[in-house]
């Protein structure tokens, strides 16, 4: 079982640095994970890429077509208390921004719920630094953390369980 951030679900429809280890790892495990929040971070991260011109008009629709059309096939984690309350616990212990505190508290209920191995992958160092405190596996698809300059950063400001797709396909 793999959980991606959105910065690693987004190689898996944009071609870059780690699309191949990505699309690899996907099509190896039964399950792959993300939050719900990752549907609004790719969809926004492929509206940026058209907008800065590295995808054509064309190249976009085909890659949120596919996006969506895959969308149901990953088991998303619900944005719960209850993973709010991980999101609250995280950022007091690891100097993450709220999305990606809430893919960390994510994956840690995935892991404690399921108790399965599971493979943490993101290309920000800083979340995999504190996926691996919490003691996650860990990967980063293109072998080096994504940066961000301040900019950037300052622009983009049942068991009742909160992961759905996951029970049905559990026997997979």
């Amino acid at each position: 079982m793999i959980y991606l951030d959105t910065s690693a679900l987004v190689k898996k429809y944009v071609r870059e640095e780690g699309t191949s280890l990505v699309r690899q790892l996907m099509e190896e495990v039964a399950h792959t994970v993300t939050s719900k929040i990752a549907y609004a971070e790719a969809l926004a991260a492929f509206a940026r890429r058209y907008r800065e011109g590295d995808l054509s008009r064309d190249r976009y629709r085909k890659v949120v077509r596919s996006f969506e059309r895959d969308w149901q096939g990953f088991a998303q984690v619900e944005v719960s208390d209850e993973i709010l309350w991980g999101t609250r616990d995280v950022i007091r212990r690891h100097p993450l921004r709220g999305a990606d505190a809430i893919h960390l508290s994510s994956a840690l209920w995935v892991f404690r719920a399921l108790r399965k191995p599971l493979q943490f992958i993101s290309s920000d160092g800083r979340l995999l630094e504190a996926a691996r405190l919490e003691r996650l596996n860990t990967l980063m698809p293109n072998g080096r953390p994504e940066t961000r300059d301040k900019k950037q950063e300052t622009r983009e400001m049942s068991l009742q369980s909160p992961v759905s797709g996951l029970q049905s396909r559990r026997g997979s």
